[in-house]
């Protein structure tokens, strides 16, 4: 009995899920593939999706493309959401269940790292994450009691983490498989899909990317398939400012120059993102251009064009 009682408390103190001291916790903000252009399927979520710590701990986010990690987000506007909320662009701590406390826009440097600590007063209880940039992208974090033991290390959380990343890249190829076996024409018309997902992944390409019609033919862009990503179909140059990037501009007719669908987002993303205050487009998700010369048009999404979302009209008579 005495041996059986020691080996019980020598297990109870080597444990790393008891909270005798700080525990740093790793997550991953978004997953991507890429192609020659760029990333071209990504998984808008957090890995692993939900964690259990304990008061004091710190949580470490790598993000891989642009994200917020974002607790109680005000309703503001999602570009205000790009400065930190009562914390700095590296770092943060949740003190109260109720503060609101964001990061900012992460995700451009290199080995970026955010670090979030729950603090050591926090009362027990599930504290949600999300990305402001992304909709439905969140990390549920269960604050334990301190003698309640953890269920998991950090390093079967990462474990966890790749197999959850592993399953969504792998969702997002065959979406993107799917997408690009269903080139659809109507008559004078032809579809292209702005982006192809679900609620977790996208894929940051037009479907399909090149397509071939006759002058006074039409082609309808269709922000249908990808519930997490905005997205805009430009002609042209963008303008310099970043809001008029996202208007509409040109008409419904096309021989060459500027033209935009200007911001397209689904109903659900527009109030996600709080955008009824602004003059973007409202709930945007289908743009009819009609094209009356012949050559070849290039265009791009002007949030993605770095992510290689271009595609080309060619139109001949």
């Amino acid at each position: 009995m005495t041996v059986a009682a020691t080996l019980a408390i020598t297990a109870m103190f080597s444990s790393p899920s008891l909270a005798s001291t700080a525990n740093t916790w790793h997550v991953q903000a978004g997953s991507a593939t890429f192609d020659a252009s760029g990333p071209s399927g990504v998984g808008n979520q957090f890995y692993p999706g939900a964690l259990s710590i304990h008061a004091g701990d710190s949580i470490v986010v790598s993000p891989l493309g642009p994200h917020t990690v974002t607790f109680n987000p005000p309703p503001i506007p999602v570009f205000a959401l790009f400065a930190p909320i009562n914390a700095t662009p590296t770092a943060g701590t949740i003190s109260s269940p109720f503060a609101p406390v964001s990061s900012g826009f992460i995700g451009d440097a290199p080995g970026a790292t955010y670090t979030l600590t729950f603090a050591g007063s926090l009362a027990p209880g599930r504290y949600l994450l999300i990305c402001g940039l992304h909709m439905g992208m969140s990390e549920a974090v269960d604050v334990l009691p301190s003698s309640q033991a953890l269920p998991k290390t950090d390093a079967q959380y990462t474990t966890l983490a790749q197999k959850e990343i592993a399953r969504d890249l792998a969702r997002a190829a065959h979406i993107a498989k799917a997408a690009t076996e269903n080139d659809q024409k109507e008559d004078d018309n032809q579809f292209v899909l702005v982006g192809a997902g679900n609620a977790r992944v996208s894929n940051l390409r037009f479907f399909p990317a090149a397509v071939t019609i006759h002058a006074g033919e039409s082609v309808t862009f269709l922000k249908t398939q990808d519930p997490t990503e905005p997205h805009t179909v430009t002609f042209g140059v963008e303008p310099p400012d970043p809001i008029a990037q996202l208007m509409p501009r040109g008409g419904s007719t096309y021989s060459g120059g500027d033209a935009s669908s200007g911001f397209m987002s689904t109903a659900a993303q527009f109030a996600y993102y709080h955008l009824a205050v602004t003059p973007l487009p409202v709930a945007l998700t289908s743009y009819r251009l009609t094209f009356t010369q012949a050559g070849d048009f290039a265009y791009f999404c002007a949030l993605h064009d770095g992510a290689g979302m271009r595609g080309i009209v060619h139109v001949i008579r």
